[in-house]
């Protein structure tokens, strides 16, 4: 089953989403919730026992394993952080976390319900000066190894708890989940501008390529291979 992805990808702090022509995947699992939407056709869910469901809307909750299946359909497909405001809002709105029909289900009042991202999900400006100077040392020290909530609360002289607080207030994401998004953007970027595997993981903080595959398989469910036909829009902000 093919499993390269075109059409356009838009990427930011704990938010990747695909849009174009849907493909299909074997029975995967990933980190991230998942929200799909055909506009054109329709796909078919298929669950870790193997029930399938033929929609136009799915959620998958983080950890699930699931197959994708779609011929002929243009859509959209949202990967979201679950240590995020907005994935814990997806989860909670699937009534079994394991079964097709209640992905279809949950995809249907999501999809009548917020057809958009809500712009406060890694977007916009922080407010607390702290936090914005925080942004700024992740920026400058992302390539090291590792990047610490401590270091980076004592640089910006706040406490670890006021500067976690300030994540999930103001980006409505964990320190620890942003850092990890923030690693796969700065990797995605260097791939888009023609960077091998592992240029990009060094630029970002990965020890080596094999460990950038590892994460963005662990995140999305694919290697950073099957995104190589998207035309990349990447926010850090």
């Amino acid at each position: 089953m093919p499993t390269q992805w075109s059409g356009v990808g838009r990427l930011r702090p704990g938010l990747l989403e695909l849009e174009g022509p849907l493909g299909s995947l074997p029975r995967h699992a990933h980190h991230s919730v998942q929200v799909a939407v055909a506009s054109e056709g329709s796909f078919v869910i298929e669950d870790g026992d193997g029930r399938r469901r033929r929609t136009t809307a799915a959620i998958v909750p983080a950890g699930q394993p699931h197959a994708f299946h779609a011929a002929e359909a243009w859509g959209r497909v949202t990967h979201v952080e679950p240590e995020s405001s907005w994935g814990a809002e997806l989860a909670s709105l699937v009534e079994e976390p394991d079964d097709a029909d209640a992905w279809h289900r949950a995809g249907q009042r999501w999809k009548d319900g917020r057809p958009q991202a809500p712009e406060a999900m890694g977007a916009g400006q922080p407010r607390h000066p702290g936090l914005v100077a925080a942004l700024a040392v992740l920026r400058d020290d992302l390539d090291q190894q590792p990047v610490r909530l401590r270091d980076v609360a004592a640089a910006v002289h706040l406490s670890e708890s006021r500067l976690s607080h300030l994540f999930a207030e103001e980006l409505g994401i964990t320190f620890r989940a942003y850092v990890r998004w923030l690693r796969l953007l700065r990797a995605t970027a260097a791939v888009a501008e023609g960077g091998t595997l592992t240029e990009a993981a060094h630029r970002a903080g990965f020890t080596d390529s094999s460990h950038l595959t590892r994460t963005c398989r662990r995140t999305f469910g694919s290697t950073p291979t099957a995104f190589g036909a998207i035309r990349w829009e990447i926010r850090a902000d």
